[in-house]
């Protein structure tokens, strides 16, 4: 031990000092603005999924204005809807004026999952490729192509 007493409270002080200059030191290599926004590099190489996502939506589209006129497809509609905002696509204003016959929806559904798969598998984009095959079953669980199984 030394031959200086310490005193509990001269103690304390000396470790929060200790502890004051300690966090200065830590806080100095930080910054608190944010730093200014960057412009993105742009890309030489095109995306190799663009045209996957591309068909994707329109393969969406397709199957919403083909199944609007319907009453019994409205719940395919609102799925498909859905499915295309997960892809970052806008579902379509426009109507079919004669719906389609169950076989007709039956077939281009199938068709649609089909599509979908293959899309799935080929992508490189993980994200992207679960958001295919997701699609894929979500079709395929459908109750009106359940019953037509």
């Amino acid at each position: 031990m030394s031959g200086i007493p310490l005193s509990r409270r001269g103690l304390l002080s000396g470790a929060g000092l200790t502890a004051t200059v300690g966090a200065a030191s830590l806080l100095a290599g930080c910054r608190f603005d944010p730093a200014p926004p960057t412009r993105p590099a742009a890309s030489s190489t095109p995306d190799p999924d663009a045209s996957v996502l591309a068909a994707a939506r329109a393969e969406l589209a397709s199957l919403i204005i083909g199944l609007s006129g319907s009453r019994r497809a409205a719940s395919l509609v609102a799925c498909h809807r859905t499915q295309l905002l997960a892809l970052g696509g806008q579902p379509p204003s426009t109507r079919r004026t004669h719906p389609l016959t169950t076989t007709e929806t039956v077939l281009r559904e199938r068709r649609a999952v089909v599509r979908f798969t293959h899309w799935a598998e080929t992508c490189r984009d993980g994200d992207l490729a679960r958001v295919l095959a997701s699609v894929a079953a979500g079709i395929r669980m459908q109750p009106e192509l359940q019953a037509a199984a």
